[in-house]
């Protein structure tokens, strides 16, 4: 696993799902929630074939340090809506 640093631009977060059989009318949304409490929320990339998702941040992202919590959220075609487990990662300080 790579650092994560505060104010990273296309840090390049991986989910992986574990789920190789969704199907690819789902739609995801990744919630990042920051030390502060701060949303964001933004659409990743999606692998069907090996249930990964992948999202580079962007400016905004990742601006504070401190532990984050994120969390998958999933609408599929027969009208499930569901969220996986919350998972973290820190976000280090950069040394200036």
């Amino acid at each position: 696993m790579t650092l994560v640093y505060n104010d990273d631009i296309g840090a390049h977060l991986v989910i992986a799902t574990g789920n190789t059989a969704m199907p690819t009318t789902t739609t995801f949304t990744i919630i990042i929630k920051k030390p502060d409490g701060e949303l964001v929320t933004a659409t990743p990339a999606v692998n069907f074939t090996t249930g990964v998702l992948t999202y580079d941040t962007v400016s905004g992202d990742v601006d504070q340090v401190g532990e984050y919590q994120i969390q998958v959220h999933g609408i599929f075609a027969d009208g499930d809506d569901l969220t996986s487990n919350i998972d973290t990662f820190p976000v280090y300080r950069k040394l200036e």
